[in-house]
Formats: structure tokens, C-alpha cells, sequence
């Protein structure tokens, strides 16, 4: 009969941070500018650098020019990035933040010539397109809302494609196909209406080439294109609208759903700890070991010996190692 002693110890899981996997300036520490109302975080995006090919006096639709409506403001942490809408001549612009190319050549809103897309190609000069190979689970965020109505919804959009000019434009949906398309996380942001910061946290979608919903996907993204939205419809919300973001976090869940020895669960198993000692009356036999990790595009693997067990999760920004001691005895603690 085995006896069975757990010890366990809590881990953080950190997991490793690169320029692939997590957004460069992901919490708006650097800017090009600090001018008010010209301010853009570094690796970002808004009007001032916007592709406006409209004549006339429909080129006011673009918005100013020269603005970018954003500034650099208190964020939750260190500096954040405020966006806001403002009417021109009439016409209400919303808020954008983007790391692709914002292009305006259409007075119909609904337009697939007005759209945000990735310049890849840096053919405007601006080197508006984010590289990016990570598939993450989910995107976490933090936002602090003025807005002139609470009822308003602002949005938050985050494509990973191939290497393509992929573009977004304010009529596409979660669901809409693109050649492309890897994966995405649409996020409807709502206001609290409390003037307090709050992390917001939404999953990726993932999609084969036929555009159909899959648990995980092989195919590694070349590409982010992420775009913040005042309103989550063209020329929608009120003017004054702001929208504050800071801390943008790509989550890679490296958690085990489970661990099984010799078909039976591990006693005490959380997926928050990694440190284990197991018990049993034979630990010259090498027991049977099966484990999941709780991500799909995550991979188990698990090596065992006589004194220990080692089950590593490896996601697309690095490792998490369980470890489970095998001795003979009960262990004090």
C-alpha cells in the first residue's frame, strides 16, 4: 500500500518575455513626442502619420493631420495613453490608437478603403506593422474611462496574421474571414463609470485557413495588428470621449490541467504548484506519468527516473517545470 506526503511550494509564473511575444512598449513608458494633443507612444500609431486620400474639403473627414488624439498622461502604471474623440466641422472622430497604418479614402464609413492595416512593407514610411509569433491565450489590459455617456463602448482589437497587409475596418466582425487570418480577440470595453482603473481580460479565437474555429493552431502569426477605438462604431460615441490604456499583458498559460501517477490522480495537485514529493513503496520502479496542459497550443513533456519525475509545459514565450520527488519513506515536514 502506498503512503502518499505532498509538499508543495508556490511559484510566480513569470514565463520569458520577448520582442515577439509581448508588444514592444506594451505599457507607454516611451514616446516620440509629449506634445499635447501630438503625443504617440513608440511602435504606435494615430492620425498624425495617417495615409489621408481624400480631396478637397472631404480631406477634413480624416481628422487633423497633425494631430494624433492622444496624449501621454498618468497611467496605472508610470506613464499611459490617452485617446479621444473630437468633432471636426461637424463630424465626430473617434479616439485611435493603432500599430498598423491608418488609411482614409472613402466618405462611406463603412468603406473597406477606410481601415487600419499592417504596412509591412513600410510603403508609407512609417513602420506601421508589429511583428509578432506568439499565440496567446489571452490579452489582459488595463483602461480608465471620461466618458460623456456611460452607456458608450469603447473597443479593442487584436488580429494575429500571416505575412500579410492584413487590415481591419470598422464593420468587420470577430467572425469576419481574411486571408490570413490566424487568430483574434475582439474586446468590447465598458465603462464603470467609477473614474477608476480596470484590468480587462479577453481570450484569443483561433482559426484554421478556411476560416473555422479551431482549439489550436500549428501556424505561427508574422504579424500583430492591434487597434483602440473611443467607440466601437465609426464616428460613434460623443465628443470629449476618453479612453486611458496602460499595461498591455499577453498571457501564456503554461498551467497544468492535471497530473496522473500509475493512473491515479496526484494527491493535493494545484496548478499554481510546481514542487512535489511523492511516496511510495518501490521508487526504484519508475512509475507511469500522464499529465495535460490546460493551454491547447501549449505541449507536455515528461521525463521520468528513478528519484524524479520533470513534466515541462512549453508555450511560445517559454518553460514552466513541475517537479515530483519519488522516495521510499513518508517525509516529515
Amino acid at each position: 500500500m502506498k503512503q502518499i506526503l505532498i509538499i508543495a511550494i508556490f511559484v510566480v509564473f513569470g514565463g520569458f518575455i520577448s520582442a515577439q511575444t509581448q508588444l514592444p512598449n506594451k505599457s507607454f513608458e516611451q514616446w516620440t513626442t509629449t506634445d499635447k494633443g501630438n503625443a504617440v507612444p513608440k511602435y504606435w500609431h494615430s492620425y498624425g502619420d495617417g495615409d489621408c486620400q481624400l480631396k478637397g474639403i472631404y480631406s477634413w473627414g480624416c481628422g487633423p493631420l497633425t494631430k494624433n488624439h492622444s496624449n501621454r498622461v498618468t497611467g496605472h502604471t508610470g506613464y499611459g495613453c490617452e485617446i479621444y474623440s473630437t468633432s471636426i466641422s461637424g463630424n465626430l472622430v473617434n479616439g485611435v490608437l493603432t500599430t498598423g497604418q491608418m488609411q482614409f479614402a472613402s466618405t462611406d464609413n463603412k468603406s473597406a478603403d477606410n481601415c487600419t492595416y499592417t504596412d509591412k512593407d513600410n510603403k508609407l514610411g512609417h513602420k506601421a506593422a508589429m511583428a509578432f509569433t506568439g499565440r496567446p491565450d489571452s490579452v489582459y489590459f488595463w483602461c480608465k474611462f471620461e466618458m460623456k455617456k456611460p452607456s458608450n463602448v469603447a473597443i479593442a482589437k487584436f488580429h494575429l496574421h500571416g505575412n500579410i497587409a492584413y487590415r481591419d475596418i470598422s464593420t468587420h466582425s470577430a467572425s469576419t474571414a481574411q486571408k490570413g487570418k490566424i487568430g483574434n480577440a475582439y474586446c468590447d470595453i465598458k465603462d464603470h463609470n467609477d473614474q477608476k482603473w480596470h484590468r480587462y481580460k479577453y481570450k484569443f479565437t483561433y482559426y484554421d485557413e478556411q476560416n473555422h474555429v479551431v482549439s489550436s493552431t500549428s501556424r505561427t502569426p508574422s504579424y500583430i495588428l492591434v487597434c483602440f477605438s473611443t467607440n466601437k462604431i465609426a464616428k460613434g460615441g460623443n465628443n470629449g470621449d476618453k479612453l486611458i490604456i496602460d499595461d498591455i499583458e499577453m498571457i501564456y498559460n503554461k498551467r497544468l490541467s492535471f497530473i496522473e501517477i500509475d493512473g491515479h490522480p496526484l494527491p493535493g495537485f494545484n496548478p499554481d504548484i510546481t514542487e512535489y514529493t511523492y511516496a511510495c513503496d518501490d521508487p526504484a520502479r519508475i512509475p507511469e506519468v500522464s499529465a495535460e496542459a490546460q493551454s491547447p497550443n501549449a505541449t507536455v513533456r515528461i521525463e521520468s527516473a528513478p528519484q524524479q519525475i520533470l513534466i515541462t509545459v512549453t508555450h511560445d514565450d517559454g518553460e514552466q517545470v513541475y517537479r515530483i520527488a519519488l522516495h521510499d519513506e513518508v517525509v516529515k515536514r
